[in-house]
């Protein structure tokens, strides 16, 4: 990001990460072309993810404006509203994650971190997402996998609903969009390791 970017940032800026391009950013000439080639296609497949993931929203609003107009309108409340919206939410939670992460939007109160210089910031980035961000992500990984896994293999329905849903579509979408998001981590591990070794952010 340049001074004059920095310099027009809004007061709540400060809670959300920056320096994020995306696929469409050019990436300096003297990056290592097979690290530049990873972060172009990790970046291209979580932009594109999220770009699909945030139409979910659409059937979300239809379902929610459905049930208030059949409850309130025709004393007819549905079965099935309430469980859609709250699935197909909590997928797109999940599977918009790793685009978040590239965006930069996920919340991050960096009021000291910014004051730092680019180089610092990398290292900084660098040790938390090998030492804290990925292991994390693999743990999640596979208990995503076995929890997912258990759902397909039993045919799981939801027990706290009357229509009873299958519910393996939404605990599988947990562990892909983790999936996503340990992939982002690894292009945002290369994006540090540029910053912590060339003193300025790849985007």
């Amino acid at each position: 990001m340049s001074e004059t970017d920095k310099n027009v940032l809004l007061i709540g800026d400060e809670l959300l990460a920056e320096r994020r391009g995306g696929p469409e950013a050019r990436l300096p000439d003297d990056m290592h072309p097979l690290a530049a080639r990873t972060i172009h296609a990790i970046d291209w497949l979580n932009d594109w993810t999220g770009r699909i993931v945030c139409l979910m929203v659409v059937p979300i609003i239809f379902a929610m404006v459905y049930e208030v107009v059949a409850r309130k309108f025709f004393v007819a409340p549905t079965l099935w509203s309430y469980d859609v919206s709250r699935m197909l939410y909590g997928m797109s939670f999940m599977l918009g994650a790793g685009y978040a992460l590239m965006r930069g939007l996920h919340i991050r109160a960096d009021f000291i971190y910014r004051g730092f210089s680019e180089r610092i910031q990398g290292r900084i980035d660098l040790i938390l997402y090998v030492v804290l961000f990925m292991p994390s992500m693999l743990l999640l990984l596979y208990a995503g996998y076995e929890f997912a896994l258990k759902s397909i293999l039993q045919g799981e329905r939801a027990g706290d609903s009357t229509w009873a849903p299958i519910v393996w579509p939404v605990k599988s979408s947990f562990a892909i969009g983790v999936a996503l998001l340990a992939l982002q981590g690894i292009s945002e591990i290369l994006k540090s390791w540029y910053a912590a070794t060339r003193g300025k952010w790849p985007v």
